[in-house]
């Protein structure tokens, strides 16, 4: 008698379980990796990261692994991707090459 219970309970959660699956597959088909090189917030080096990007948003949604770390499991709070987000940018300076951010023109100071 209470035998349908169990199975509409049963048959419930499988659908749910499959509801998430789904939409969580359908997100993932939306992320692309890429490498890239930048300055570790937290140890101020130079480091080789594999980030997680959404597409759609195109913000960064983690790293996949980081050159740094032994394993290069990434364990750490992801700071990197806060701050990129945030529009930070953590490209190492290259002492060669100018800085982007600096506000002198080009040619140096405008002449007289």
């Amino acid at each position: 008698m209470a035998d349908w219970i169990i199975t509409a309970l049963t048959a419930g959660g499988g659908a749910l379980a499959l509801a998430v699956s789904t939409r969580r597959w359908l997100a993932r088909r939306h992320h692309r990796t890429s490498e890239v090189t930048l300055v570790c917030p937290r140890t101020g080096s130079p480091v080789r990261c594999r980030l997680i990007t959404d597409e759609r948003s195109g913000e960064h949604v983690g790293v996949a692994w980081c050159s740094r770390l032994p394993d290069e499991q990434p364990a750490c709070d992801q700071d990197c991707v806060k701050l990129l987000n945030l529009g930070i940018r953590l490209a190492p300076f290259d002492p060669g090459q100018r800085d982007e951010r600096s506000t002198e023109p080009a040619g140096g100071p405008p002449a007289r």
